[in-house]
């Protein structure tokens, strides 16, 4: 069947596939042409929002909220996605009150919206406000693997070690087979200094599903800790054949791709800068100035801490991120490199907090 006789759930159907798949572009032209359509959907204006969520276009996510609020005003994910918005504008008090209204009309028996919701105070760093959260989609759904990781890594975030280690380990127990489970389980026990433990957790995972450098230098070193063998055992080959390939450094043609990024994002362009003009409020200058960033590969970031940040992001393994998924993720990763903490709360504490673990140097 063609667009022009899709009915408004395929329009949202289509256009989340695309978003699944980082194309958030092509998902957002989808969703106003359904919108045009279906000028009536609440759920069309709604899956407007996250999609400008996910391109950072705040004041127009807000805006796409606001309209499925007035078709729905109870519409609960609109509520959510709203107070994400809030939240991203430093607006907490009414991001809270929009959590608490959620769970006034009954929807905390929703796991789904309930890790939604829980995901959003997580990557704010609300830990003590997003372990609720998590808590009651553990309560509605308790077969649920991702509410138990999601609680164990908020419990972490928080220092209870042995709370987070509780709930990873009921994770790995309702799905044997997660991975991400089973990586976080055994840098947990990797932590605690069970090594035997954090091996046969660790060793379940197949070696092509080790995304993390760090989860796949630990399996070589618990082999040569554990079991004694030699670096050049053929137990040991495959995973220093992929922490290899997760390290490598970027090929010519990488590296001109990422400069080329870097360069749009200084320049702002592909960016919309108009947005915030629909509340006739434009964010002050951060007056934080020019900065200049080398990372261990050798690539060098220049502009202004959330431009140097940006640019990372879109050389990494995930540029299709958020900046604060990017920023936490590798936190998480320099705290199990290091056992260094580094705040994730704005780009300039995190270049800087970074730059104090040799994670990178700032040259200007």
């Amino acid at each position: 069947m063609t667009p022009e006789f899709w009915t408004c759930e395929q329009y949202d159907r289509e256009s989340q596939r695309l978003y699944e798949e980082g194309d958030y572009t092509a998902a957002l032209e989808l969703l106003k042409e359904g919108l045009a359509l279906y000028p009536a959907s609440p759920e069309l204006a709604v899956s407007i929002g996250y999609t400008r969520l996910a391109r950072e276009e705040f004041a127009w996510a807000r805006r796409s909220f606001q309209a499925a609020l007035q078709l729905e005003p109870d519409h609960e994910e609109a509520l959510a996605g709203m107070g994400e918005v809030h939240l991203k504008l430093g607006e907490r008090g009414r991001a809270f009150l929009l959590f608490e209204r959620v769970l006034d009309l009954g929807f905390g028996s929703d796991p789904d919206l309930m890790l939604c919701i829980g995901r959003i105070l997580f990557r704010e760093a609300l830990y003590e406000r997003a372990e609720r959260f998590f808590r009651l989609a553990t309560i509605a759904d308790r077969k649920s693997t991702d509410a138990a990781l999601e609680l164990a890594c908020t419990l972490y975030r928080r220092g209870d070690l042995d709370g987070s280690l509780r709930w990873a380990r009921r994770s790995m127990m309702l799905d044997p087979i997660h991975h991400e489970a089973r990586v976080f389980t055994a840098g947990l026990l990797y932590e605690r200094g069970d090594f035997s433990e954090a091996l046969e957790v660790l060793e379940a995972v197949p070696v092509e599903n080790l995304w993390d450098p760090v989860a796949a230098w630990r399996m070589v070193e618990l082999l040569r800790r554990v079991r004694g063998l030699d670096a050049e055992a053929t137990t040991i080959r495959p995973y220093m054949e992929r922490l290899d390939l997760l390290t490598a450094e970027p090929t010519a043609e990488e590296r001109i791709l990422a400069e080329i990024e870097m360069r749009g994002a200084e320049t702002g362009q592909g960016s919309d800068r108009g947005q915030l003009d629909l509340f006739g409020w434009i964010p002050p200058p951060t007056g934080d100035g020019e900065h200049r960033v080398r990372v261990p590969d050798g690539r060098v970031f220049e502009g202004d801490w959330a431009t140097i940040v940006r640019a990372m992001r879109d050389g990494s393994a995930n540029p299709t991120a958020t900046l604060d998924e990017f920023m936490r993720e590798e936190a998480r990763r320099l705290h199990d490199l290091t056992g260094g903490m580094i705040s994730w709360e704005n780009a300039r504490s995190f270049i800087t907090e970074s730059a104090r673990l040799g994670a990178l140097r700032i040259e200007r």
